[in-house]
């Protein structure tokens, strides 16, 4: 009966505990995700791994590269695809997946470390591939706590935080390595100390597991004083794992809607072009016959000024809207920014072509992340909408809330998720999470296939050269298409539907913007 008791006390402390964490107000969670994006992404170590395998391990290049490298490549793919599968779980969940990717990524550093043997090695690179595949649910959890209209500034923190880690993690380890002559072991124990506080951080982000825990947390009903609303949530959350288990016929709902369309075809060829280009992109200016190189300098101010741009452009309304023209000029712009780097013959100049590509691509990223997060989140808000609940909010809205004090912020959530159980945002999590994933997986096998045909040129000049004139051809492709676009007779339709007063919060392809018509561009 003792250990019992103990045993129920203690699960009474972490409910408690957790409780707590769902009280907290929205700033503070979303603090807690930017510090635990910033720590999972602190390595000093990480631009000289090669050096400690070979010298410390005392492995061989052929080891390294053929042996222990290309198991990441192999693993990638895979992880990314499971880490999709577990958060469309009930069991699940892109809390619970952050938290696997954090204690992951300890153990990645601490085999990285204190392994000797081959197999220490190879077995690390399994999990870091399963750590780096866990992030790609840190856009999903933002949206997840935070409020509607922090969307934009949520997604461009971020992603901004991101590429700040990565700068301090390469100003860190230049420094301690070559002016404070650190050893390698020493950068290694700073990684260590670094994801493990990025695993207590995940343990602190809010998982919701019940609708009344929800509403709880967020403090009020979604529409209040509505009769039988608990009983709408209970079954709407044991209709969630069905919800959830159907990860294709979500994928396809996610990628019907329209900014999604035009973004992941976006993502499709933008993401693996400029995966290419920061892995060879130091072989083009040894090309180039530039041996005395400031590579590391160049790394680290690409981040910095990425991260920068990122951060200011996360309140600029113009970016909210207009996805097919945002679409087609950034990867023109970004194809015609390669072109111009192959052109180049001189260190600076090949140096400034690639920072303004590598900006363009971070800030255009977080501004895609953040169009599909909104359209996929109003779906689902409109798919678990109780019917009059839009026009029970838009009421309510008029009447004005700010005199009960509601925040802004919190009138817009009312409206945004009217009538809805707050479990649903749980499934947003899940669904975008599941397209997320997705995109990553057909982004890495076009990698593939065109890193396959641009091998066959030996020369690197020749290999940027093409991949900038491939982004130069998809923008032309996608500009016609938004031309085919603007006369199809589904956008007269759609445009009749929405006088009509009639929900367009799902878009198909092909389909105007819902905001007005100036905008869908």
């Amino acid at each position: 009966h003792g250990k019992g008791r103990a045993e129920l006390a203690a699960a009474a402390a972490v409910e408690g505990w957790r409780r707590t964490r769902l009280r907290l107000p929205v700033g503070d969670r979303l603090l807690t995700l930017y510090l635990f994006a910033f720590w999972s992404q602190f390595k000093p170590s990480e631009p000289f791994l090669v050096d400690y395998l070979l010298d410390a391990k005392g492995l061989t290049q052929p080891q390294v590269y053929q042996q222990i490298f290309d198991l990441f490549i192999y693993t990638r793919l895979p992880c990314v695809a499971l880490v999709g599968l577990v958060a469309g779980q009930r069991w699940g969940g892109t809390r619970r997946v952050l938290v696997a990717g954090a204690a992951c990524g300890l153990v990645t550093v601490l085999l990285t470390r204190f392994g000797q043997a081959l197999w220490c090695q190879q077995l690390a690179e399994f999990t870091v591939a399963a750590a780096f595949a866990s992030r790609v649910c840190c856009p999903a959890v933002a949206f997840a706590i935070a409020e509607p209209d922090q969307y934009q500034e949520s997604v461009h923190t971020l992603k901004a935080v991101m590429l700040l880690s990565n700068f301090v993690s390469a100003a860190v380890g230049e420094v301690l390595r070559d002016f404070a002559g650190a050893p390698l072991s020493f950068l290694f124990d700073l990684s260590a100390v670094g994801q493990a506080i990025s695993l207590f951080l995940a343990l602190s982000l809010p998982q919701w597991s019940s609708p009344q825990e929800v509403e709880e947390a967020l403090g009020y009903n979604i529409v209040e004083g509505s009769s039988g609303h608990t009983e709408d949530c209970d079954e709407a959350y044991r209709d969630t794992p069905a919800t959830c288990k159907s990860l294709m016929g979500d994928l396809c709902s996610s990628l019907l809607l329209r900014r999604v369309a035009w973004w992941t075809a976006w993502a499709l060829w933008m993401n693996p072009v400029h995966g290419l280009a920061i892995t060879y992109w130091q072989g083009l200016v040894r090309s180039k016959n530039i041996l005395s190189d400031h590579n590391g300098a160049l790394l680290a101010i690409m981040y910095l000024f990425a991260a920068i741009f990122t951060f200011a452009s996360g309140n600029a309304a113009a970016l909210r809207n207009k996805s097919a023209c945002l679409v087609i000029s950034t990867m023109l712009g970004a194809g015609l920014l390669l072109v111009k780097v192959v052109d180049e013959y001189k260190e600076l100049q090949i140096y400034f072509w690639l920072l303004l590509y590598q900006c363009l691509f971070e800030v255009t990223t977080a501004i895609c992340t953040f169009q599909v997060g909104d359209e996929v989140t109003r779906s689902v808000a409109a798919t678990f909408a109780k019917p009059g609940a839009a026009a029970a909010a838009a009421d309510a809205k008029r009447m004005g809330h700010a005199a009960n004090g509601d925040s802004p912020g919190r009138k817009h959530s009312l409206l945004l998720g009217a009538g809805l159980p707050a479990v649903v945002r749980d499934i947003q999590t899940a669904r975008l999470t599941i397209l997320f994933s997705a995109t990553a997986i057909a982004s890495g096998a076009n990698e593939n296939l065109i890193l396959l045909v641009t091998n066959r040129s030996a020369s690197m000049d020749l290999r940027f050269d093409h991949l900038g004139w491939l982004l130069v051809a998809c923008a032309g492709a996608l500009a016609l298409a938004r031309c085919l676009e603007a006369t199809m007779p589904s956008r007269v339709a759609s445009a009749r539907s929405l006088a009509a007063g009639k929900d367009a919060a799902i878009e198909p392809l092909l389909s105007g913007d819902r905001d007005t018509r100036g905008q869908a561009c």
